[in-house]
């Protein structure tokens, strides 16, 4: 009994190792960028400051592009504006042939 408790926490053991290499091979590039970034940081490297103002500035693209759409039409209101062309054409037909009507009317003198 004591041979199966050793053999069990040996392979215990060895999946905790083979987790934990994995994790840290998995995860090496994210610490490699973040010491890199601290780095720079802290040396105060004009990249740096390049990067970051041009991140800032990005941003501020950003935004006054979503403040732009956000006074554009929506398809709602494009579908409303079709819908009431669509209405004033068809009055205007209506119109325009009383006008024919009363055109011809008085081409012929006013007789019937």
């Amino acid at each position: 009994m004591p041979g199966t408790i050793n053999e069990w926490l040996a392979a215990a053991a060895l999946i905790f190792s083979l987790l934990n290499t994995l994790w840290m091979w998995i995860s090496r590039p994210a610490r490699d960028v973040g010491d890199r970034l601290q780095t720079l940081k802290s040396e105060g490297d004009l990249r740096w400051t390049q990067t970051m103002d041009n991140l800032k500035e990005h941003d501020r693209r950003i935004q006054r592009v979503e403040d732009g759409v956000q006074h554009l039409p929506t398809k709602d209101d494009l579908h409303e504006v079709a819908d009431q062309v669509t209405r004033l054409g068809t009055e205007l037909e209506g119109i325009s042939r009383v006008v024919t009507r009363i055109d011809d009317f008085l081409r012929q003198g006013g007789k019937r």
